[in-house]
């Protein structure tokens, strides 16, 4: 191996320097592809965005690409339009009834959770509220918007929903939380990518934390982890696309 290793420093010496800098080159290239191999985000291909709609570091395009760049563990169906979901009909914690596709001229982040959650949901909902409450929006004159719809609407009436959003001191008109029934639920989960499941031995439910932005448009854009709110970024990337839908 050594004897290798002196004939191969004897070759490069004697190389001219065009050879040498175009052996470098193919090195760099190699190693390039091996890490790349090693360490890519995901196997799957990626389809190339339709137009990049996110400003600012760490922004992605569609939710394809957030789906790859955030590497969940299950891939999310995109770009996803409200009004393919217009059928639905949410009702809030104050008994208004609405679909996601009204919501277009809204800049709206939208999370998945249920009122007797006992563990990522309370630490979820604690971080949007910095979210929500560092960016002091104005219903009269914002037109961003938090949703967050429960994931058991067997037990989480809009009664129950508005007393979960009272005990975290943030039932505001710019934040909705809201209720359908269980297929419509169910349907919601599946297009969204929820993954919701119960938990064997409790009333809790598994399902995955991730936070959803859809645009004026009323299209899906990005998504977000959510175990961890990245409050400064959250801030960031809301005024932006609200920015973008006013332009």
């Amino acid at each position: 191996m050594g004897h290798i290793f002196i004939s191969n420093i004897y070759w490069f010496r004697t190389m001219t320097t065009p050879q040498k800098l175009f052996s470098i080159l193919g090195l760099t290239l190699v190693i390039g592809a091996l890490a790349y191999t090693a360490y890519g985000l995901n196997d799957a291909p990626v389809k190339p965005p339709e137009k990049a709609v996110v400003l600012g570091e760490g922004s992605g395009p569609d939710a394809r690409v957030a789906a790859n760049l955030l590497d969940p563990s299950t891939p999310v169906r995109g770009p996803l339009r409200t009004e393919e979901l217009k059928h639905i009909k949410l009702t809030d914690q104050d008994g208004k009834t609405f679909s996601l596709d009204q919501l277009k001229g809204e800049t709206v982040l939208v999370n998945f959770m249920f009122a007797g959650c006992t563990s990522i949901c309370p630490v979820q909902t604690v971080g949007l509220r910095r979210v929500h409450n560092e960016m002091q929006l104005d219903p009269e004159k914002d037109r961003i918007k938090l949703l967050s719809i429960t994931i058991a609407p067997a037990s989480d009436t809009p009664k129950l929903l508005k007393d979960f959003a009272e005990r975290f001191e943030i039932d505001k008109p710019t934040w909705r939380f809201a209720v359908t029934n269980q297929a419509h639920t169910d349907e919601l989960s599946e297009q969204f990518g929820v993954g919701v499941k119960p938990l064997d031995g409790s009333d809790q439910l598994d399902h995955r934390s991730l936070l959803y932005l859809i645009n004026h448009e009323g299209m899906l854009i990005q998504q977000y982890r959510g175990n961890v709110v990245d409050v400064e970024r959250l801030k960031n990337e809301l005024r932006v696309v609200d920015q973008l839908g006013r332009s």
